[in-house]
């Protein structure tokens, strides 16, 4: 790869601020909509359920839409960032939307908030795969993604602490003020929104020169059957196939885990506001903390091996806890830290393994397809997180639980004990094991990635030169 395209840290870091935008906006809503719903809205789980679930299919439609309609852009501007710009406004009002009380008959009710959430994962595909593929044109060498994976892993998990350890500790702060709770869930959100609206503006406005201009401005258009070809090549890459199978089970995990944290801390052990937010707050600092061992060892080792030891360990241990119990206040926060390290591993490298397959479906068919990789990826791992959030709201209605009642039955404490452990590191295991089967090795990527710098055009050059 020659010097004249590596990247500037200042550049690395302008791209990697979006990640703080997405994870708040992504976390938000998976980690608190459910208990939102249900603790606060006075939605069933069961309907709750299906809201989150239906809009997640929903999401998974647009997804490839977008990314189609991303690669078939012909705008002078980028392919990518003017997705972005677009998506700003609408996604921060749909968060705040969503987190409002409203006081209509139950039946409209419920189709407010499928409205609602259906206007989140729209605008919020139009952000997230412009966004993330941009990251496979920012940077074209191995070392210098694994960087910004390092860079976007702690602005990522700045997101995280943002979405979940910041509103749990504001709606403590803010009920023991007398502020209603329906209100400090309004005044959270609107928190949020903000700080998804500055950090993605942040971020956009710092990739101006970044991305390559006028990629399809002189292209034809694409006629559908051709995408359709497209789609259908793709899926039948197999490093491909198997990034995809590992996203979909981390995707379950994360739907089950994240939305159980609340659940769990609350009823199974009795913790109040302030205590759940130190839970997520040991995840952060964790998550972290690991992208600084992550990112060297990432670059000194093939990051398939280290994302796999990371996720098995963080299976077993979840595993692990289904069987000996966690009873405890300090043995939740010991948990916590211990079963961030398979998801500080995903979020590390997940993307770049999705970039390495772009490189090596560019290698092989001559074609940059970056916009159907990206979609399509995001439209399978969301049907994971679609069935999970349908499942877990089936099984606590199952299981007798009454967002009403002070205490819970047996069953549902048992339920929800085994959404949080068990069930969620059999798919950290999966995820990790079915990366043992990428034929995408370091040494491999080296030789593809010095194939396609040399293909780089003269128009492309100076754009990426001037980062």
């Amino acid at each position: 790869m020659e010097k004249s395209y590596k990247l500037s840290f200042k550049s690395m870091l302008g791209y990697s601020i979006g990640a703080w935008g997405d994870y708040t906006a992504y976390g938000f809503i998976f980690t608190f909509l459910s208990f939102f719903l249900t603790t606060v809205a006075g939605v069933s789980p069961a309907v709750s359920g299906v809201v989150i679930s239906v809009a997640l299919f929903w999401s998974a439609i647009t997804d490839p839409l977008v990314g189609v309609a991303m690669d078939r852009s012909r705008s002078k501007f980028g392919k990518r960032r003017p997705f972005i710009a677009a998506s700003v406004v609408p996604l921060g009002a749909s968060i705040v939307l969503l987190f409002l009380d409203v006081p209509f008959d139950q039946s409209v009710k419920n189709v407010y908030y499928l409205v609602m959430v259906l206007i989140f994962w729209l605008t919020y595909s139009l952000f997230n795969i412009p966004f993330y593929s941009l990251g496979s044109v920012v940077a074209r060498d191995d070392t210098d993604r694994t960087k910004i994976a390092g860079i976007r892993q702690v602005s990522g998990f700045i997101g995280t602490f943002c979405a979940s350890t910041l509103p749990t500790f504001l709606l403590g702060k803010l009920i023991a003020a007398g502020v209603a709770t329906n209100t400090a869930w309004l005044y959270i959100s609107l928190v949020v929104a903000v700080i998804v609206l500055v950090t993605i503006s942040i971020m956009w406005r710092s990739t101006r020169g970044l991305e390559p201009l006028g990629e399809n401005v002189d292209r034809e258009t694409q006629p559908l059957r051709d995408v359709l070809k497209d789609i259908g090549h793709v899926l039948r890459l197999k490093p491909y196939l198997i990034i995809i199978v590992c996203a979909l089970a981390m995707n379950v995990n994360m739907a089950l885990f994240n939305a159980n944290v609340m659940y769990f801390g609350t009823y199974n052990l009795g913790l109040t506001d302030g205590q759940v937010s130190t839970l997520f707050l040991a995840q952060t600092i964790t998550s972290i903390a690991l992208a600084f061992v992550l990112t060297p060892l990432g670059i000194i080792f093939d990051k398939k091996y280290v994302f796999i030891v990371a996720m098995c360990l963080s299976g077993t241990i979840m595993v692990v806890a289904k069987i000996m119990g966690l009873t405890t206040y300090p043995a939740a926060v010991v948990y916590m830290i211990l079963v961030s390290i398979g998801p500080a591993a995903y979020w590390m490298f997940i993307f770049n393994f999705v970039y390495d397959v772009i490189d090596y479906d560019q290698a092989t068919s001559g074609t940059r397809k970056d916009g159907i990789i990206m979609s399509v990826y995001s439209f399978l791992l969301k049907l994971g997180g679609a069935l999970a959030s349908l499942l877990m709201g089936l099984a606590l209605q199952a299981s007798g639980f009454n967002a009403e009642a002070p205490s819970q039955s047996g069953d549902a404490l048992s339920t929800i004990e085994s959404l949080y452990t068990v069930f969620p590191g059999l798919f950290v295991l999966l995820s990790g094991l079915i990366v043992l089967l990428n034929p995408l090795t370091r040494e491999k990527m080296r030789r593809i990635q010095e194939q396609l710098s040399g293909e780089l055009t003269e128009e492309h050059a100076p754009s990426l030169e001037s980062a």
